[in-house]
């Protein structure tokens, strides 16, 4: 994500990890076999090294995750950093006008929500959308937990919404009470209903669990008619989405279908072959897009002059008052390195926002690997504390 161009998507759909404290796999010899993925959090010194870097941008997070490590220990705190570096990173990726759709279920789903407010803001918040459906077996001792939750965003008033696509037939005992002859009606009074059915509510029943020919027998796998209805309601033909937590694929096969433009992006080098697989299957068409396992390289960052020009080094020594940006000992301007924060092998670019100074030492401790390396290793050394207890 961190290669690609801000303000890009119309709308985001992402199914993560639900901090489950399960590990799946796809079983042997299904058509999704090979597919697994962890969904256990432990606390390390990576994770709290995030933690500092979200501190200056993002206050609010940073201080829901030190109160959820008191409330809900280091598994929840170390998922929800996971989760707010990337959710960081998709609010910068979504369109003014686009809309985000994070689905999750009772495990995080409160904690997410406080999350999405913080990056999002709260009045960016739509709806809480339920998923109800059945199957499985049932507790001796509790309800059984039968929804997940869509916790829904847009930061636009001019957000697409297309509430007539989505709509679902009367039920027939309601059409039999509400609408009967006209004599009952009270006077004055102008009755209406859409002859396609209603608009749905922000529960949703109905679409059932993946079965039959569409189960790949992948992990978490969710129905190509939730998705369709994601889909139809908040974007236009046309429009890009973007999945980054894609799975087998279930969104980009919906978006395909529909006749919009798809990313999706998944760690399982599995995901891809499904993504044919299912393309040939269910779309009756050949996979024509573009696979890579390369970081894009973002061209929308204006200028960009080389990294280690004279003007760079000059510009960061005054932002960062001649501080280096691992250790922070003041150095004179001829011991620092120009350093880039996000490695370009992973993402990062030449552009001087994501430049830094670092004295030989940091920068020789840091190398080729990401900031949050350097900070761990700094920290679990004692070398610097103000950072991460401030």
């Amino acid at each position: 994500m961190r290669g690609l161009n801000s303000a890009t998507f119309d709308l985001i759909y992402l199914d993560p990890p639900f901090n489950s404290n399960h590990d799946y796999a796809a079983p042997i010899g299904s058509k999704a076999a090979g597919a697994a993925f962890k969904d256990t959090w432990c606390l390390d010194e990576v994770n709290l090294a995030w933690h500092g870097e979200i501190k200056h941008d993002f206050p609010g997070v940073y201080s829901l995750m030190t109160a959820t490590r008191e409330i809900h220990g280091d598994s929840m705190m170390s998922y929800l950093i996971y989760m707010a570096v990337r959710i960081i990173e998709l609010r910068r990726l979504l369109k003014p006008a686009g809309t985000v759709y994070l689905h999750c279920d009772w495990n995080a789903s409160h904690y997410l929500k406080v999350l999405m407010d913080s990056i999002f803001g709260k009045a960016s918040f739509r709806n809480e959308i339920v998923w109800c459906y059945a199957g499985g077996g049932a507790p001796k001792r509790d309800f059984p937990r039968k929804h997940d939750v869509l916790l829904r965003y847009s930061p636009s008033d001019g957000r697409c919404f297309n509430a007539d696509a989505v709509r679902v037939p009367y039920a027939s005992e309601y059409k039999a009470t509400v609408f009967t002859d006209k004599a009952s009606r009270a006077p004055g009074r102008v009755y209406t209903r859409h002859p396609d059915g209603k608009i749905v509510e922000d529960w949703w029943t109905g679409i059932s669990r993946p079965y039959g020919d569409e189960r790949c027998d992948y992990p978490t796998q969710k129905p190509l008619e939730l998705l369709d209805r994601v889909i139809l309601a908040s974007s236009n033909q046309g429009d890009l989405i973007l999945d980054p937590f894609c799975g087998c694929a279930t969104t980009c096969i919906s978006a395909n279908m529909l006749g919009r433009r798809w990313v999706g992006i998944d760690i399982a080098p599995r995901a891809a072959d499904l993504v044919r697989d299912r393309m040939l299957k269910e779309c009756r068409m050949m996979f024509d897009g573009v696979e890579r396992d390369d970081v894009p390289s973002r061209t929308d960052l204006g200028e960009v002059i080389p990294y280690n020009d004279l003007r760079n080094k000059q510009r960061l020594y005054g932002e960062q008052g001649g501080y280096c940006n691992g250790c922070e000992d003041h150095f004179a301007p001829r011991h620092f390195h120009v350093d880039h924060i996000i490695p370009r092998a992973k993402g990062g670019t030449d552009h001087i926002s994501n430049l830094q100074l670092l004295c030989g030492h940091c920068n020789s401790v840091k190398g080729d690997r990401p900031q949050e390396y350097l900070l761990a290793c700094l920290t679990d050394k004692g070398w610097i504390k103000r950072k991460m207890a401030a």
